[in-house]
């Protein structure tokens, strides 16, 4: 299940939410299974296609830990 966790904890998400500011900048951070890699980057390369085909969408990166981080 989703579970939302600020970055920073001192500025938790629903304070942020009430921020009128612009652009965003969206940060998910995903966990899984090694057997699961290449379903999920099989699964994101179709969800950042369709992103980047939606008004406004600047662009998308994904950034793999290093390590057994």
């Amino acid at each position: 299940m989703p579970q939302l966790r600020p970055l920073d904890a001192a500025f938790p998400i629903d304070r942020q939410i009430m921020i009128d500011a612009s652009p965003v900048v969206l940060v998910n951070v995903f966990t899984l299974d090694a057997a699961d890699e290449q379903t999920f980057l099989r699964v994101r390369e179709d969800d950042a296609a369709f992103m980047k085909r939606q008004p406004g969408f600047i662009s998308t990166q994904l950034h793999r830990a290093i390590g057994q981080s």
